[in-house]
């Protein structure tokens, strides 16, 4: 666990929580909605396997918190998933120029001798 995490659960999770040890989908349905793909996903994962349906509908519960929402905004870290436009690619990335050609790496160089250990296995 990093440092800085913090878990956030109000009432209302509590309570979609014990539903979902019970019956997941329905938990999952309160908070998403019914025809809703985490409510058809968690639905088929309990109808086939059991376990997993409420692992999701817990999974669902936690990332959908109202807490977890107020406390992802509060945060201010930066956005990971941010289109960066503009002048910052232009800097901060080196590139080729654009006349040049990269090198073909099908031809293999025979006069460079090989560096590292070379094998001296005999084969059979």
């Amino acid at each position: 666990m990093e440092p800085g995490t913090v878990f956030t659960v109000n009432k209302d999770d509590i309570l979609l929580g014990l539903l979902a040890c019970f019956l997941p989908p329905i938990a999952v349905a309160v908070r998403q909605g019914f025809w809703r793909k985490d409510t058809l996903i968690c639905f088929l994962l309990t109808a086939i396997f059991g376990f997993p349906g409420m692992f999701h509908a817990f999974y669902v519960i936690y990332t959908t918190s109202a807490e977890r929402r107020l406390y992802d905004s509060l945060s201010g870290g930066p956005d990971l998933e941010a289109q960066n436009s503009g002048a910052d690619d232009a800097s901060s990335h080196k590139s080729a120029p654009s006349g040049e050609l990269p090198p073909n790496y099908d031809e293999i160089s025979h006069d460079v001798p090989p560096s590292g250990p070379v094998d001296q296995k005999i084969s059979h």
